[in-house]
């Protein structure tokens, strides 16, 4: 079996990062009130040192986690699958290839959102395909069990959280709440491609009368889980077909990040038209956002337009891909 640690013993590696994913945690929350603070008295010298400290304190534990997921070289990905299909530890050829691409499909399209933001259409980075290309590692009792390995490549351009996130973004999707405004909201945030992707596993489970369970660790020894029923696809596949992606498109935008947010990847913004916009943070954009916050900043935003056909509602998504700084010439004063 590929061990998902190299160099590190992962008991102390996935320790660690519990630990600095606590301290993130509070300066995440400590952050946020600081900046309640700096909205009192946006001049104050006082407050916005205390957040640039901070700040600093925050990029520290961002590249202390950074090094040590370095030693993370793979993602183990468990897929159990029960159904006519899948009986005594054999599978259809022809289903389990169909509903494999598509999981991988998914698993991609996931990624190419999560790192430059959610897109309709268009080929996926030939970076994006080789960073979550999943491998059949080995196979386990069950109807028809498998572990599915993403190995990190040698001389991968991209971060090497790219492949974890990607999968707890794919576990975060699949756990949505079967509603209208949930499905709307992550098609909104992830784009009408993943849906897509999306639409056709549940489409296959249904249609072959399949169960489907997937199991993972991340990088602190958390496990996650999903399983869903042949019923319940079915019932997914429903609402999908009422959602809809109808329009993307890329925005650069003028204005002062009022709030943000790096865990949770989000941020807040007040145009120079007075318009309040927010959303999700790429990854591509999101080591940037905490420095910026109120700050004159230029934005490139993907701005996602979602229908639900059945009710005839819309609504508008904006996901932060990109930050260029422009210079602050508002004086300080203590």
């Amino acid at each position: 079996m590929t061990s998902v640690w190299s160099g590190i013993d992962p008991n102390v590696a996935e320790q660690r990062l519990r630990a600095t994913g606590r301290r993130l945690i509070e300066l995440d929350e400590a952050l946020a009130s600081q900046r309640a603070l700096i909205q009192t008295k946006p001049n104050s010298f006082a407050f916005s040192l205390g957040y640039e400290s901070l700040v600093q304190i925050q990029q520290r534990l961002l590249t202390e986690r950074s090094n040590l997921l370095a030693h993370r070289v793979a993602e183990r990905l468990d897929v159990a699958i029960d159904g006519a299909s899948f009986l005594k530890d054999g599978a259809s050829v022809g289903t389990l290839g169909t509903l494999l691409i598509r999981l991988q499909k998914l698993y991609s399209s996931i990624a190419q959102a999560v790192t430059q933001g959610p897109t309709l259409r268009g080929p996926l980075s030939n970076q994006i395909i080789s960073a979550t290309e999943l491998r059949l590692a080995s196979t386990f009792p069950s109807s028809f069990g498998m572990s599915l390995i993403v190995q990190r490549a040698q001389g991968d351009l991209l971060p090497s959280y790219v492949p974890s996130a990607a999968l707890e973004r794919l576990f975060s999707l699949l756990s949505t709440d079967q509603t209208p405004e949930a499905i709307m909201q992550v098609t909104g945030e992830l784009g009408g491609r993943v849906l897509n992707h999306y639409l056709h596993v549940a489409n296959i489970l249904r249609r072959t009368d399949s169960s489907l369970k997937l199991e993972w660790s991340d990088s602190e020894g958390i496990k996650h889980y999903f399983l869903t029923s042949a019923k319940q696809a079915s019932e997914l596949v429903t609402l999908l077909n009422e959602i809809k992606a109808v329009e993307s498109v890329t925005l650069k935008i003028s204005g002062r990040i009022v709030g943000a947010s790096l865990l949770r990847s989000r941020f807040e913004m007040t145009t120079e038209d007075g318009q309040v916009i927010e959303g999700k943070v790429s990854e591509s954009a999101l080591r940037d956002i905490g420095a910026s916050f109120g700050k004159n900043v230029t934005v490139e935003v993907d701005k996602t337009t979602v229908n639900d056909h059945r009710s005839g509602d819309a609504k508008t998504y904006y996901a932060l891909v990109g930050i260029d700084q422009v210079e602050d010439s508002t004086s300080q004063s203590s």
